[in-house]
């Protein structure tokens, strides 16, 4: 076992989030200048932090975004989210939801000043982006399943030839830089735009996908394509298919980073301008919350808090119950933090048509729609928000 120990090596996630700055410089590209030698830092030290034990993202099944089964098989996207689901069949929290809350979160964070946690969700958006450039990570080969062992395998091979030295000699700025190296002319700056831009509804009550899910679906059903170097028992393959997606992990980290100082440059991004009135609306029990209408406000901080026009705001009590709030009663107020893990957590998709919301640990999909259509929801939701007030309803408050 101990030649599949990956932990034998400081983590790839360090190097290739090290690597993805240093390619930025070696291509003079403008956001090289946006990243201090501190925010690489914190980067780079927060790199790993979200697979370790205790961690808010290191959930069973959360870092895969499986396109195919473990025999090769296809699987389908789901239709609301318009990506692949996580290592339990979940749609979120996925790679795609995590990725798209932490950037978002990264640059609220940003435009308010908070550098140190900026560059802390923006790293563990990294992570997760990395993630789905590997074959095990989105070919169903989890830890928890029969194929841990080939996964391990994959995973500290591609340890060893990442840092490449003798660890007693080993610098990871220098082991990162040959990496970069190679990337140099690689990066796909050009796909990483319109980032916030978000999913659109089409007909049978499916979505269709914004650019992240694109860019998220492209890169784990290309990795998907190594499920055989994964399994097979030659390293040869294994070796050239570990050289050719830490590359594409690289690249795609760095293409993210340059979308980041783009997007920061934006005098009105998508995620702000948010200020839609909603009524919230239980489909198990048919009941309305709200008289009034809720209106949606992102914060500098990375918060997003609904308050009517008479400035009560939503709040979740101790049972999660949903309920109205003064805004000076602390108790039951809740400002839900993007991508983090309160009692609600949002995971926004594109411009807000639709919302996963995760209440106690049970994930919902909460989205804005025009009208109430049944053949729109899919079983697994519970709440949603809704632009209009439906025409007939029990209210709760």
């Amino acid at each position: 076992m101990a030649k599949f120990d990956k932990h034998l090596y400081p983590s790839v996630h360090r190097g290739i989030v090290r690597a993805a700055i240093q390619l930025l410089t070696l291509e003079s590209h403008p956001a090289a200048q946006r990243f201090s030698a501190a925010d690489a830092d914190i980067m780079v030290e927060e790199a790993a932090a979200p697979d370790q034990i205790g961690d808010r993202q290191q959930g069973r099944g959360l870092h895969y975004y499986n396109a195919v089964k473990a025999d090769g098989s296809a699987l389908p996207l789901h239709p609301v989210t318009g990506g692949y689901c996580n290592g339990k069949g979940a749609p979120a929290p996925s790679p795609l939801s995590v990725l798209d809350a932490e950037y978002r979160t990264a640059l609220a964070l940003r435009t308010a000043g908070k550098d140190a946690a900026a560059m802390k969700s923006l790293s563990r958006a990294l992570h997760m982006l990395a993630d789905m450039c590997c074959p095990p990570h989105c070919t169903s080969l989890t830890y928890f399943s029969p194929y841990g062992l080939t996964h391990k395998r994959y995973e500290s091979r591609a340890a060893e030839l990442f840092w490449n030295c003798d660890l007693a000699s080993l610098s990871e700025e220098n082991s990162a830089m040959e990496w970069a190296k190679q990337a140099v002319g690689k990066v796909p700056y050009q796909t990483y735009t319109n980032l916030l831009s978000g999913s659109v509804p089409v007909s049978s009550g499916t979505w269709q996908p914004g650019t992240l899910p694109r860019i998220c679906n492209a890169l784990a059903e290309s990795g998907a394509k190594h499920l055989d170097a994964v399994r097979g028992s030659e390293d040869a393959p294994r070796v050239q298919s570990i050289r050719e997606r830490l590359i594409v992990s690289i690249t795609n980290c760095a293409a993210l980073l340059a979308a980041f100082d783009r997007d920061l440059t934006e005098q009105n991004p998508a995620i702000w301008q948010e200020r839609h009135p909603y009524w919230l609306k239980s489909f198990h029990t048919a009941f309305v919350v709200s008289r009034a209408p809720l209106f949606m406000q992102f914060q500098d901080d990375g918060t997003v808090s609904f308050r009517t026009q008479d400035g009560k705001a939503l709040g979740v009590g101790r049972f999660g119950r949903v309920l109205l709030a003064e805004p000076h009663d602390t108790d039951t107020t809740v400002r839900f933090r993007l991508g983090r893990e309160p009692l609600l957590t949002l995971y926004p998709d594109g411009d807000q048509n639709h919302l996963l919301a995760q209440i106690r640990g049970q994930m919902h999909c909460v989205r804005r729609v025009s009208n109430l259509q049944g053949n729109l929801f899919l079983s697994q939701i519970s709440f949603a928000l809704v632009n209009q007030p439906p025409e007939s309803a029990r209210f709760l408050f």
